[in-house]
């Protein structure tokens, strides 16, 4: 590329970076086009820097999340140094300072003098409460996992984990149990990772928006069950239900366990049951059976015992909906490839493909219907299917 085309291109990529696009379609292509170019001129040393660097990155964050650090330079209009950032921590100024100049280095705040920081879009996203409480999760509730994946694999002679009792999470925490019953013993952890799955969803589009449930619900009468959100947790898609539909005709039915139902939210017209989904499925002919991100916390084998439950009890014209990741069978997001391998060292788990969705299914006697993408980037999606020959 000739000198001039070189400068121009820089000169338009600083312009992009002080003003970038709002439309979210745009600054989304922007973004990935950015990552590419970044790994095209990347030097090797700079690769390797990047790699083996990387869990400074959250190890930091959190200490700045923990110091008040991002929170502090949001609540400001002017630009705060290293007294005033140790100030509201409590903190030692030298260790604030170095604190702070890595944060600078990282874009996480901006350095707009010496010893001078100030809030940026980046700062205000990590003061967010679910942002930080997804940080602090990763940082203790997965790391000790990932750094036990390696030996593991190792030993195991790199098979694909399928046993929820011998993961990388089992060595890595020490412990027998498997993550679910071990993490009920951790309030502060199973706090965070609550607070984090609601700042996940909070600002998307959900399910609702690319499924018309009036079409499933069409000709039912209040006897009709037309939602069962199994393993529904609280309520919260009940309520969006409900919510969206405020003049819905038919039962919508809450389940999960005694303990998590006796915490359920209280939302008018939905009913809260305590069921096991390992055990068969009590309320038959349902409309629709919705299970959110239930699936991709197990491998086929249990996911297959689910599944079969639920088929058991659907009606020909009954549905299941499927509240889950899609990873394309080519070309997959960062953002998918990286829950992957969590599900995996965690849950001896997985997010599926495309084509191992579809074969799931056929080995429950399902067949996929329809799909309706609601994150495109995710690939979060429903999938409505059916019984199979219906």
């Amino acid at each position: 590329m000739a000198n001039v085309d070189v400068t121009q291109t820089l000169e338009a990529l600083n312009a992009l970076a002080t003003a970038p696009p709002s439309d979210p379609e745009v600054r989304k292509q922007l973004y990935n086009a950015a990552q590419k170019l970044g790994l095209a001129v990347e030097a090797p040393y700079d690769t390797v820097y990047r790699i083996i660097y990387s869990p400074i990155l959250l190890t930091v964050a959190q200490i700045a999340g923990n110091m008040r650090i991002f929170k502090t330079l949001v609540e400001k209009d002017t630009p705060l140094n290293s007294v005033d950032l140790a100030a509201a921590a409590g903190a030692d100024v030298t260790l604030t300072g170095r604190i702070a100049r890595y944060l600078a280095s990282h874009g996480m705040i901006n350095e707009v003098d010496e010893d001078s920081f100030a809030a940026n879009h980046i700062t205000q996203t990590l003061s967010i409460e679910g942002f930080r409480a997804g940080i602090k999760h990763y940082m203790h509730g997965t790391m000790p996992s990932l750094q036990a994946a390696p030996e593991f694999l190792e030993e195991t002679q790199y098979a694909n984990p399928s046993d929820m009792l011998h993961t990388p999470f089992q060595r890595g925490f020490r412990t027998d149990l498997p993550r679910f019953v071990w993490f009920q013993s951790q309030p502060d952890l199973s706090a965070n990772f609550g607070v984090w799955m609601g700042a996940q969803h909070d600002r998307k589009m959900t399910w609702l928006d690319v499924i018309d449930f009036r079409e499933l619900a069409h000709g039912s009468t209040p006897e009709t069950p037309v939602f069962v959100d199994v393993g529904g947790g609280i309520g919260h898609q009940c309520a969006l239900l409900r919510s969206r539909y405020p003049d819905l005709v038919g039962r919508v039915i809450l389940q999960d366990s005694t303990t998590v139902v006796a915490r359920a939210l209280q939302t008018t017209g939905v009913e809260k049951t305590a069921h096991d989904f390992w055990t068969p499925q009590p309320v038959h002919a349902a409309r629709a059976y919705y299970l959110r991100y239930i699936m991709h916390d197990y491998p086929d084998e249990k996911c297959l015992v689910i599944l079969r439950n639920i088929k058991a009890a659907m009606a020909p014209d009954s549905v299941l909906l499927i509240d889950d990741m899609i990873i394309p069978n080519k070309g997959a997001h960062p953002n998918a490839t990286d829950r992957d391998i969590a599900m995996m060292v965690n849950f001896a788990a997985m997010e599926r493909t495309e084509k191992q969705w579809r074969a799931l299914f056929a080995a429950a006697g399902l067949k996929l219907r329809r799909v309706a993408t609601y994150n495109q980037t995710s690939g979060e999606s429903v999938q409505v299917v059916g019984i199979e020959g219906h």
